[in-house]
């Protein structure tokens, strides 16, 4: 019987080292797949609650209209703390900070109508809404459609660079924020299962990023401000929060997707019109007096205020559609201050006084123009002997014109102060071909335009006669 030798041994010995190596390696490297595949799904879970929380909000903010008439598309506030009368999921819409201030707190579950929205970690959604978009009681804004900016900013933690918001237009409207598992020094106390934590210690839950200067917990706290957030691309174990923007665009694309929108601003639009004509028929000269206000400027301090929209003796007699007409009715002896505001229906029967608050957040997308024969100062008796006329026909005492959504083909762009550079005051950036153009109209005959929609033009106009007779034109 032959023995095994001792370099046979030794073999062996090495082949058993091996196989002992190779089986912890692979354990090692299966105990790491394993990992990642569970932080992928993890992420993958997170990321779907945000797109379900994000289609809630979009949901509410597109249906809001049918549940307040006139109403914006406006966002709901974030529950914010425990305390109170607000049942937990609750949006506190009547605290909800002052007026154009950006807000943070938990996604208001209660209020969108959905379940309780929860990452991979189990903790509950963070969300922030912009002051520009919050439905917040007294401190809603007093503009909000789809031209409204968003206050908000993303920024890489990586590479530092804006993500989101470099454009104005671009700056999201809100964030929905997952926190995922607490990281070194944050505590999160109180959770009360199976509801949320009553923790609303943001700094518990969101990230801050030294070398950014960012915390996703902080916010400025004061009006018209632009407030910054970070995060990382993928996983990162010292910065773990997930964000969701929700833009100005999305919610364009709601508002005007509803199958309602062209017909109510149609509607708006003619009442609108029938207040202007219901003006000239109520004048005290009688049925030879039937002058009409002057516009307002189309460049104002704030295109949010309703006090803005203020007629003025220029010498010009387009521009944005007047709701005070004090300078007019002094010219007049009109006994009207408001041409929209003291409306009666009796005379004005296209006016419907739900309309006030609609016109209050598309106030920015109306424009008059006054034929010079029916401007205040014109002599009496009115009559065409300078008419305005739409493709070149008929006599007009005046036109309404609505301007529909930003045409991208033109360059349109509608940003104002005290965050943008003001370009709501340049009128081709609302109205289309003549319609533009004619602007400032100072007398004379002027020949208007008005044609199916396109990518080049989607102008609403109405017309008002020398019998002060309100048509579509």
């Amino acid at each position: 019987m032959r023995c095994a030798t001792k370099g046979g041994q030794t073999g062996a010995a090495l082949l058993l080292m091996l196989l002992v190596v190779v089986v912890a390696a692979s354990a090692v490297l299966v105990r790491q797949l394993g990992e990642r595949d569970l932080k992928r799904r993890q992420l993958d879970d997170t990321r779907a609650a945000l797109a379900a929380a994000k289609e809630a909000l979009i949901g509410y903010a597109a249906t809001f209209p049918d549940i307040v008439p006139g109403a914006a598309a406006q966002l709901p506030c974030p529950d914010i703390d425990a305390g109170g009368t607000w049942p937990a999921g609750a949006a506190h819409t009547a605290s909800c900070g002052a007026p154009g201030v950006t807000v943070l707190g938990r996604l208001p579950w209660r209020t969108l109508g959905v379940d309780i929205p929860r990452d991979a970690s189990g903790s509950c959604l963070w969300y922030v809404v912009s002051g520009s978009y919050k439905n917040a009681a007294a401190a809603t804004p007093p503009l909000i459609n789809p031209d409204s900016n968003g206050q908000l900013e993303v920024y890489s933690i990586e590479t530092g660079a804006l993500l989101e918001g470099a454009l104005a237009d671009e700056r999201p409207v809100a964030l929905l924020l997952a926190p995922l598992a607490p990281l070194p020094g944050q505590a999160r106390t109180g959770v009360a299962s199976p509801g949320c934590s009553d923790d609303f210690g943001a700094a518990d839950f969101l990230d801050a990023d030294t070398g950014l200067g960012i915390s996703n917990a902080a916010l400025s706290g004061a009006p018209d401000a632009i407030d910054r957030f970070a995060v990382a691309s993928g996983v990162n174990e010292q910065h773990n929060d997930q964000l969701l923007s929700v833009s100005r665009a999305e919610l364009a694309i709601a508002v005007y997707g509803r199958h309602d929108f062209a017909i109510t601003m149609a509607a708006l639009t003619r009442g609108v019109a029938s207040c202007i004509a219901a003006y000239g028929l109520g004048n005290p000269g009688g049925a030879g007096d039937r002058r009409l206000p002057w516009p307002a400027p189309t460049v104002l301090v704030t295109y949010a205020a309703d006090g803005e929209y203020d007629d003025a003796d220029t010498g010009v007699f387009s521009g944005r559609l007047a709701d005070r007409v004090d300078d007019s009715s002094a010219q007049t002896g009109s006994a009207i201050g408001r041409v929209l505001g003291d409306c009666d229906p009796a005379s004005a029967p296209d006016w419907d006084p739900a309309y006030m608050a609609l016109w209050r957040n598309w106030k920015d997308h109306f424009f008059y123009a006054v034929a010079e024969s029916y401007e205040p100062g014109a002599p009496l008796p009115t009559g065409c002997g300078a008419c305005l006329s739409v493709n070149g026909a008929g006599n007009y005492a005046a036109i309404v014109l609505f301007a529909g959504p930003r045409l991208e083909a033109l360059g349109q762009r509608r940003n104002a102060p005290p965050l943008d550079a003001d370009t709501k005051g340049d009128i081709v950036n609302y109205l289309e071909g003549a319609n533009a153009a004619n602007h400032p109209y100072t007398g004379g005959s002027a020949d208007f335009v008005s044609q199916p929609e396109t990518a080049s033009f989607n102008d609403l106009a109405f017309c008002i006669d020398s019998a002060m007779t309100v048509a579509a034109c």
